[in-house]
């Protein structure tokens, strides 16, 4: 932060439109304030992958929820189980979710602000879903944990500036 005779009044200490003075040099930025091309392509590369899985993980619950919908004796569940419930209930539960990972992916991709907490969150439930959609299918659901970890973590990692993406 600099001291009040350096801010111009009114302003929150933001560096908007600062020139240094001539001790300071053309070259200098403040502590904190740089702006690297690496850190950004990054960060929108990682956004990109992560709207990506969502848009994959998406099309791929509504597909199994779609499945077990129509075809519940697909899956079969492991002996004694600890939860229970009905396959035509969980394919309702799988094809909602899918959309609205689906529709979230699109909305990252836009650039979107919200679309990267409520991705987040989202992932963190599809998560938890295939936690228990292990008996089902155990590898699948694996990948699709570890996709979720990696969506989580690309779109709640630390942005420089006013980054949307």
């Amino acid at each position: 932060m600099s001291s009040a005779q350096e801010r111009q009044a009114g302003t929150t200490g933001s560096t908007v439109g600062y020139e240094p003075t001539p001790a300071q040099g053309a070259g200098y930025q403040p502590a904190g304030r740089h702006e690297s091309g690496d850190h950004r392509a990054a960060v929108i590369g990682f956004t990109a992958l992560a709207g990506t899985f969502m848009v994959l993980s998406g099309l791929w619950s509504a597909i199994v929820g779609t499945v077990a919908l129509a075809h519940g004796h697909v899956f079969v569940a492991a002996p004694n189980y600890t939860f229970r419930y009905s396959i035509h209930s969980w394919g309702w539960a799988e094809l909602i979710l899918g959309i609205v990972v689906f529709a979230a992916g699109v909305c990252v991709f836009l650039g979107m602000g919200w679309a990267r907490i409520v991705g987040a969150v989202l992932a963190v439930i599809s998560a938890v879903a295939n936690f228990m959609f292990i008996p089902y299918q155990p590898v699948w659901s694996i990948i699709m944990i570890a996709m979720a970890g990696f969506i989580i973590w690309a779109l709640l990692s630390p942005r420089r500036g006013n980054q949307v993406m």
